[in-house]
């Protein structure tokens, strides 16, 4: 289906890159959207004036991706469907000064969409480790999911199949992205899952599976996990629980920020609850007995704050995304494990789940938190449609 939406009026929002708007400024003009699919393709005209060094693109109000200057048309693939969408246009100029925005409004009609796990095995019972075997038998049971392989990775495509979830969670496996298991890291698995991604396809990237976040461009090489554990792990009384509001301490006040994430859609229909008496709520994931400790996360103080409020905040805008949660102990900003990073001109979006309290199955016996670990993988899932 094609369709064209008309210009809507001027407006004046805030823009995100937080470059001061000047009114008296040229603006672009004709803004129109065409739809084909999933895909939305932006044209304007520009102004006449000398001095423009970019165009300002957002959805919703957004983070805006930026084009250089002359750039009069962009594709945006892999857009929500079956809800208005707002796509504003902003022209910059020499001395980081902006336009107002000249926006269009479109909705993308619904189009049924898939999700896919990709499959390291012939099936889900012969995955190597029990954890990735209880969550591929779980994705079995899901609507509109559907196993690919690595071989399928180069003719994905994202229109029809919009977010894909890899999952790597095994005893022993050396750190580092290079050593991830089954082709993963192969150059021509590197490439088809750039080019999904490039193309407008989500990704959900597991446990260990988050180290893929430096190759695919997520974050820069020199900002690949750290914090990794590949043991046996041991028994605990404690409960494992991931903590979404971020800067405890300062909440009241204080040098750095204080930011709850509880809003955020991946925890839909969760409850929060403080079984450890840390004083506040968190989300609880695996409860007392054996546990693995594979952690495979970021310690954000190894970047330190630069010119930001903490270093929550320097991860964020040196990464283009969003820290979901912390450890579940954590009261300042130390650790991001659950990260939403957002889309631009060169990837689509990801979630990265780098919790060793993200546990599948629980060695000791059954994991009263199960439905937590169900839930919170269907909402990112759902998410990232």
């Amino acid at each position: 289906m094609i369709m064209m939406v008309a210009l809507l009026t001027s407006c004046g929002d805030f823009d995100p890159k937080g470059a001061p708007e000047v009114p008296d400024l040229a603006l672009a003009s004709n803004v129109t959207a065409t739809v084909k699919g999933r895909s939305v393709t932006l044209n304007w005209q520009l102004p006449s004036q000398a001095g423009i060094t970019g165009v300002l693109v957002s959805r919703n109000a957004g983070t805006p991706t930026t084009y250089p200057a002359g750039t009069t048309t962009c594709t945006l693939k892999g857009q929500p469907t079956d809800e208005p969408l707002v796509f504003t246009v902003k022209v910059a100029y020499e001395g980081g000064y902006v336009s107002e925005g000249t926006s269009v409004q479109v909705t993308v009609p619904y189009v049924e969409t898939k999700m896919a796990y990709l499959l390291l095995a012939d099936a889900p019972a012969n995955l190597p480790d029990d954890d990735e075997v209880a969550a591929a038998q779980w994705f079995a049971k899901q609507q509109n999911g559907e196993f690919v392989k690595i071989a399928d990775l180069a003719t994905l495509d994202p229109e029809i199949t919009s977010v894909l979830w890899i999952e790597v969670d095994r005893v022993g496996l050396p750190v580092g992205w290079q050593n991830l298991p089954d082709g993963l890291a192969d150059d021509a698995t590197i490439a088809a899952l750039r080019e999904y991604s490039r193309n407008g396809g989500s990704l959900y990237l597991a446990n260990m599976a988050t180290q893929l976040t430096a190759p695919l461009g997520f974050v820069p090489d020199d900002m690949a996990p750290t914090l990794f554990g590949n043991g046996q792990g041991g028994s605990g009384t404690d409960v494992w629980v991931i903590n979404p509001y971020l800067g405890v301490d300062f909440k009241d006040g204080g040098d750095q920020g204080y930011y709850d994430r509880t809003a955020h859609a991946i925890y839909k229909g969760l409850t929060f609850e403080d079984p450890n008496n840390y004083g506040y709520l968190n989300l609880p994931l695996i409860g007392p007995g054996q546990r693995e400790d594979h952690n495979c996360m970021w310690d954000c103080n190894i970047y330190g704050k630069g010119s930001e409020r903490d270093v929550i905040r320097n991860f964020e805008v040196k990464t283009n995304s969003l820290v979901l949660a912390t450890w579940g102990h954590v009261r300042d900003h130390c650790v991001a494990g659950l990260v939403d990073f957002y889309a631009n001109d060169n990837h689509g979006r990801c979630i990265a789940n780098g919790f060793a309290a993200y546990e599948w199955n629980q060695n000791s016996g059954a994991n009263p938190y199960q439905h937590n670990v169900e839930q919170l993988t269907l909402n990112i899932l759902n998410y990232l449609k």
